[in-house]
């Protein structure tokens, strides 16, 4: 559970200088402990259970900028055979703006609370340089406390 919402942001502390061309970059997450929500009991145990975390990030773009802030994310289980284990949300805030992420995350290993997550997902700029720009993210949740990614903004008019 705790790995569940973490899966967050992920990368989504991206928010800094607007390139006038897609720009990639790099993150690092720090999560605080997962908040565990709701859930059932199910044949293999909990199912649709919850929960949400907070964070802190830095981002380090391609031309060597940098840029950092604070994240919220909640997420949930999905039930058994879909394409993803579990699925989050963030709002991402950092010192040029806001944005939002959202994340598509499976174990990579046996499902178990210390097994690390792999993650893929989404980026919307809110607010700021970024406002209305979309991008793409990867994220590795490979601690309690910490997550890993890489992701790009991509050039402006792209939805």
């Amino acid at each position: 559970m705790k790995r569940l919402v973490l899966s967050v942001a992920s990368a989504t502390m991206i928010i800094g200088a607007v390139p006038a061309h897609a720009q990639s970059f790099t993150y690092d997450i720090t999560w605080q402990p997962v908040e565990s929500v709701g859930g059932i009991d199910g044949m293999d145990g909990p199912q649709y259970q919850g929960g949400s975390v907070n964070g802190t990030w830095t981002t380090t773009y391609e031309d060597g900028s940098k840029d950092s802030g604070t994240l919220r994310c909640v997420g949930m289980d999905q039930p058994d055979g879909g394409v993803f284990a579990i699925h989050l949300t963030c709002n991402i805030k950092g010192s040029e703006g806001t944005a939002t992420s959202v994340y598509g995350c499976n174990f990579l290993g046996p499902r178990g609370p210390d097994t690390p997550l792999g993650c893929v997902g989404g980026l919307q700029g809110r607010e700021g340089p970024f406002a209305d720009r979309r991008g793409g993210l990867t994220m590795e949740w490979y601690s309690d406390t910490k997550s890993r990614g890489t992701g790009q903004w991509y050039s402006p008019g792209q939805p």
